[in-house]
């Protein structure tokens, strides 16, 4: 009981900080210069390039407040073991975001394949195919902020406290509330949407909720941040870029309804189940192997 006390008193400071560090500067420059001036232009580059280390801040805070040692830190590269899943973290969202790509010719192109390829000369595209694989660990400096603190801190107080499933949809609700302040000033979503601002939020903690199924499976697996870092990375820069090898049908400018936009994602929530399922598998697995070896 004592423990369980610990654990949850140490989520609890974690998570202040986490949305301190990150909230309050947002907060401040939303109020004074804007979010488009601020955040979309980058002229407030010490905290645009910096905003998502709340997380890994909070981390480091909490873990000296607490007096808790960096055990099951998750900072070792563990390169030479995991060789597959860093590859796995390059080729995850190319895989995914083609059927995304398809899923948006299919729903808001209404089947319309006939522009398929236009925009894109062969040279083109191979060319910003290996633009974001290349820039992907460089980018992964970035996205190391989050998964520092979600995936390396709050996914393992959370998974003593509710389990392996709970952790993903508890997890998943928090990561989506931490992108809140920059959700209602229309990032990812825009505001011109039926449910503003509310239905935007929710969309965005059933994204990371799914999102997040792959990337706790992915540190679990790996026993480091690295690869779910990279996994990051290639989302946040190449996700969409990737998907629009398939799109068809819709205007060069598209923004989809926010209901469609939910909708699209269809090909991640897939793989977050099928990510979540294996997690819960090896969790058992290793439940029964130490009761064996007790």
């Amino acid at each position: 009981m004592n423990e369980r006390k610990t654990e949850t008193k140490r989520l609890v400071i974690f998570l202040i900080f986490a949305f301190g560090l990150t909230w309050i500067p947002a907060i401040i420059l939303n109020r004074t210069l804007g979010y488009k001036t601020w955040f979309e232009t980058g002229k407030v580059p010490a905290f645009t390039y910096f905003f998502g280390y709340g997380p890994a801040l909070a981390n480091v805070i909490t873990r000296k407040i607490t007096h808790e040692g960096w055990h099951d830190s998750m900072l070792e590269l563990k390169l030479k073991e995991n060789i597959r899943y860093y590859l796995f973290s390059f080729l995850a969202i190319p895989v995914i975001s083609l059927p995304i790509g398809a899923m948006t010719t299919i729903i808001c192109g209404k089947g319309d394949w006939s522009g398929l390829g236009e925009g894109y000369t062969v040279q083109e595209a191979v060319s910003t195919v290996l633009i974001i694989f290349a820039s992907a660990p460089l980018m992964s400096f970035n996205t190391f902020g989050e998964e520092f603190g979600w995936r390396a801190y709050m996914n393992q107080k959370l998974e003593y406290l509710f389990g392996t499933t709970g952790t993903v949809i508890i997890g998943g609700i928090i990561w989506g509330l931490w992108h809140a302040e920059l959700t209602v000033e229309g990032h990812n979503f825009g505001t011109d949407y039926k449910g503003y601002p509310w239905l935007g939020i929710t969309a965005m903690c059933i994204f990371c909720t799914f999102m997040g199924m792959i990337l706790m499976w992915l540190t679990k697996k790996t026993g480091t941040i690295y690869p779910a870092c990279i996994l990051h990375a290639m989302n946040n820069n190449g996700g969409k870029i990737l998907s629009e090898f398939l799109i068809s049908g819709v205007d060069e400018n598209y923004e989809l309804p926010l209901t469609e936009n939910i909708m699209i994602y269809i090909p991640i929530y897939i793989a977050g189940l099928i990510c979540l399922v294996l997690t819960v598998k090896e969790n058992k697995k290793l439940k029964a192997v130490r009761l064996y070896e007790n």
